[in-house]
């Protein structure tokens, strides 16, 4: 009689558990060798020359750029930046799968498949090679997700270690450092934790002074010692400029604004001229010449027009809000609208001459070129083959996520799971609002998340999986 070895299945996992770190990690790095040193847009040369320069500003989230540097400080490249990407997303990836098998017993071989494929896909592929502050924060709100998962699976026992609210809160800080508008992903989740966890209120309130004393700690002394330029800095003002475009563009009748308010969207651009407007993408009024200036230095007088005009024609500002947000919610993509997914080519130097000194170290040099030609036809072709644009389309990701957490929940009759969709939830509605183009990269978190729980959610829902916790000690 055979006597079974018990450490074959402990093996087996293992070798499973290490295949979840080990595919996105390997995949990653034919990316980053396909795009060598990375992918970089207008935005991420902007960084390049705060980093080259140390003249460090919040235009963009100087939290990132600081980040940046640092990691320029092991290897002045931009190729630092886009290693450190693969990592981390192999490191999320691998941890949110190890968790998933880890709480539901769903077959390594299906997960492993999940891994791949998501590795596989060029929309995580490029992006994660792309020099974007989106990327991290879309990783970040991707474990606050996986985090999430394990509060719920563990009915809270998950966060009374230390380490594990610890863990939340740095994670929850990373968010609010990394976009200007990722607050309010944090808000809505510690609310609805605490709301649904009352029981580990102490714990959630750990999380939330761990993240408040390392947001203070970045802002206060870091900005300090790098010489962040305060005065420079991105506003909500920034935000509104788009609605207001559509008020002037529309030839709305002004004469409710007072004479300081006329000059004051004068400075920005000259009222006389025809104000370009897209409701798809404010960047075509941006191109024309106009000046952030009074923005960033006064954006209360913005929102002050903004509210004037809205009240005045509410009818403008709705059709604006419904048109830019189309891309959040709407599943097939309108003809003729220009939706950003990803980038192939780095930034045209040429257009800032400025910025022609860094050719050298921005420049692509494709250690191998033919499979980063193939990944550029695969997409290609795909991007031309889907008339509606579904395999890009953010909104289907969305509801594909919800539809099978709905799915699961109602198999399983454990209402709270819900609260895993509080971050994707919150992201969305925020971008619905604050997005200044229909891209891709705005709701790169929700791509993230649905690929990582769509499937897993729907076969524990069909095999009714309760996920009740078994171990104190849940890790």
């Amino acid at each position: 009689m055979d006597i079974e070895n018990p450490f074959v299945g402990r093996q087996s996992n293992g070798l499973i558990k290490l295949l979840f770190y080990i595919i996105p990690l390997i995949m990653g790095l034919i990316y980053w060798l396909a795009f060598f040193p990375g992918v970089m847009s207008f935005d991420s040369v902007n960084q390049w020359d705060q980093i080259a320069t140390f003249k460090i500003t919040n235009l963009h989230p100087a939290f990132h750029t600081i980040l940046e540097w640092l990691l320029t400080r092991i290897w002045y490249s931009p190729a630092m930046i886009s290693l450190f990407q693969i990592v981390l997303a192999s490191l999320v990836i691998g941890y949110g799968l190890s968790s998933i098998q880890k709480s539901s017993r769903l077959p390594g071989t299906i997960l492993v498949a999940l891994v791949f494929l998501i590795s596989a896909n060029p929309l995580v592929g490029v992006m994660d090679v792309t020099l974007w502050k989106d990327v991290i924060y879309s990783f970040a709100i991707l474990l606050l997700t996986i985090f999430l998962f394990m509060i719920i699976r563990s009915d809270g026992v998950w966060i009374v270690k230390p380490l594990h609210f610890s863990l939340l809160g740095s994670t929850l800080a990373i968010i609010w450092l990394t976009r200007f508008n990722g607050w309010p992903v944090v808000v809505v989740s510690l609310i609805t934790m605490g709301l649904l966890y009352k029981k580990n209120i102490k714990q959630i309130a750990f999380s939330t002074l761990i993240g408040v004393a390392l947001i203070i700690f970045v802002q206060v002394p870091i900005f300090s010692w790098f010489k962040v330029n305060r005065a420079v800095k991105y506003t909500y003002g920034i935000t509104l400029i788009h609605p207001v475009v559509a008020y002037v563009n529309s030839k709305t009748d002004l004469v409710i604004l007072t004479d300081y308010e006329k000059q004051y969207l004068n400075k920005i651009y000259p009222l006389k001229n025809n104000w370009p407007y897209s409701c798809y993408d404010a960047t075509v009024f941006y191109y024309e010449g106009t000046t952030l200036n009074p923005v960033i230095n006064d954006p209360f007088t913005l929102a002050k027009i903004f509210t004037r005009l809205a009240i005045h024609d509410p009818k403008i500002m709705l059709n604006h809000y419904s048109c830019l947000s189309s891309f959040v919610w709407q599943p097939n993509q309108p003809q003729n609208v220009y939706l950003e997914t990803i980038l192939f080519d780095n930034y045209d130097l040429d257009q800032r001459p400025s910025w022609q000194k860094y050719t050298y170290d921005v420049s692509q040099k494709s250690i191998l070129p033919q499979v980063r030609g193939w990944i550029e036809r695969i997409a290609k072709a795909e991007w031309n083959r889907d008339v509606f644009k579904l395999m890009w389309r953010p909104a289907i990701y969305m509801y594909l996520f919800l539809a099978s957490l709905a799915f699961f929940v109602f198999r399983t009759g454990r209402r709270k799971w819900w609260l895993l969709s509080a971050p994707l939830a919150a992201q969305s509605i925020v971008m619905m609002f604050t997005a200044p183009l229909q891209a891709l990269r705005y709701q790169y978190p929700v791509y993230l998340i649905a690929m990582l729980f769509t499937l897993p959610l729907l076969l524990m829902g069909w095999k009714k999986m309760k996920l009740d916790p078994v171990e104190k000690d849940i890790s």
